[in-house]
Order: structure tokens, then sequence, then C-alpha cells
């Protein structure tokens, strides 16, 4: 994992970043990629993710700061095995290959881009979800964007899988679009964990600070202390702009 953030983040205030209307994205949490019987098993995920420290864990314990803090909680599932989407040639050729000869049933395929058992656990009502068809961008023809605007939201925290395709995906465009995201560096894995700190240290270099977990409950736990501390009937100011 990356350590240290970028020069270019040295003035930016992150208490007020999270004081903002924030949402936690969480990106492809799926048994697709979560389970050892999942699609895309080959890339060990599975076993990765559980490791003590791992990214399920964090995720858990992201999930749980966030909601702490009154931030939005959004899952966004992919399917994998897509042999019934529409397809250029070339899209074609690249899920056929994906599909490696398996012959799934609807079932099969549905429980394979369903949430991962650990994080469906934890699911609430108020959490939004949703199943995005682009080539791995999630607010490409979904109404994240939409939804995000309506709901006042600047503040994007991202995590999930892989790192190097779709959550990288998601900081980049969520910057085209103006909105200021934060990667949470330990809840993401590369499909190859050797890609992972190059893959970091890119995405804070341009798109997005890196931060942990860690670091992102610390600050809402700040503000929540600065809440009680101003007592009761008392709002603690929220940055603007």
């Amino acid at each position: 994992m990356v350590s240290g953030l970028h020069p270019q983040w040295a003035s930016l205030d992150f208490d007020a970043l999270l004081s903002l209307p924030a949402a936690l994205l969480i990106v492809d949490a799926t048994n697709s990629v979560l389970s050892k019987d999942g699609a895309q098993q080959a890339d060990r995920l599975w076993e990765r993710s559980r490791r003590p420290g791992g990214t399920l864990e964090n995720t858990a314990r992201l999930v749980e700061a966030a909601r702490a803090g009154g931030v939005r909680v959004g899952w966004f599932r992919y399917e994998y095995l897509r042999d019934h989407y529409p397809a250029t040639p070339m899209d074609d050729a690249q899920y056929r290959y994906w599909r490696g000869g398996r012959n799934w049933t609807d079932e099969q395929k549905e429980w394979d881009s369903a949430l991962v058992p650990e994080l469906a656990a934890i699911q609430r009502a108020g959490d939004f979800e949703i199943l995005y068809k682009s080539f791995g961008n999630i607010f490409l023809g979904t109404p994240l964007q939409q939804m995000l605007n309506a709901w006042g939201v600047r503040t994007l925290l991202l995590a999930g899988y892989h790192l190097d395709e779709c959550v990288e995906q998601a900081a980049r465009t969520a910057r085209d679009l103006g909105f200021m995201p934060l990667v949470a560096a330990d809840c993401c894995c590369c499909a190859h964990e050797g890609d992972e700190t190059s893959t970091l240290k890119r995405i804070d270099s341009h798109w997005a600070p890196v931060i942990s977990t860690d670091h992102i409950a610390a600050i809402i736990q700040r503000r929540l202390r600065d809440t009680r501390a101003a007592g009761p009937g008392t709002k603690v100011p929220i940055a603007t702009g």
C-alpha cells in the first residue's frame, strides 16, 4: 500500500471535505470476485481479501464509520458473465474468453453478480444499489450522477475491486464530473497484488488522494465529538464551497 500522500494534497482540508455531503461507493464486492467459486476466482481475491486486516474487514469498518457520520452508502455490482449483452465483435471475443467454456444457469450467474455474504449482511435500508452494465464505469449508463447531485453530494469515498480497473475509472470520472473522490486504499485490491503500489501512486498523483480507513474514521469521529461538545441544538459549522 502507498505510504504518504502526494505533496499536492498537503494543503487539502480533509476534515472540511468530510463535512460536506458525502457518499461511500463500494464497487464490485461480489461473489464473482470474492468467492472461491466465483467466475473470477483465479485472481484469488477471495483469499487475499480475508487476510487479517484485509479488504473485507476494512470495508466493513469503513461502512460502519460512514453510517456513523451520516454518509450515504452505495453498492455497485457488475455481471461478469455477459453472454446476453449486445456486443461488438470485439466485445463478443472478449466475453467468450471470459466465459471460458462455462455453461452456467441464470441462477448461477445471478449468484455470481450478488454481493459477497459478509457485505450483504451489513446492507441497510436507505443504502442504494446499482447494477451497472458499462465496461467498467459506474457513472456511465446509470443514474448515479443525477442521484448524487439531487442529494447535494460533493465528496466521494471509493472502495472495491478491481483497484486498477473500475475503482480507478470511478475516481477519474468523478473528478471530471466535479466530485471530490477519496480512495480508501486498504479497501481495494488489484487482480495482481504486485500492481497495487503503482496503481495507488498513479491515482494519488493525478486524480484522488489515497488514504486509509483509519484516517477516514478518525475524521468522522472527530466531527462527532465536536458535535457532542457543541451541545444539544448547536450545529457544528458545515464547510461550503
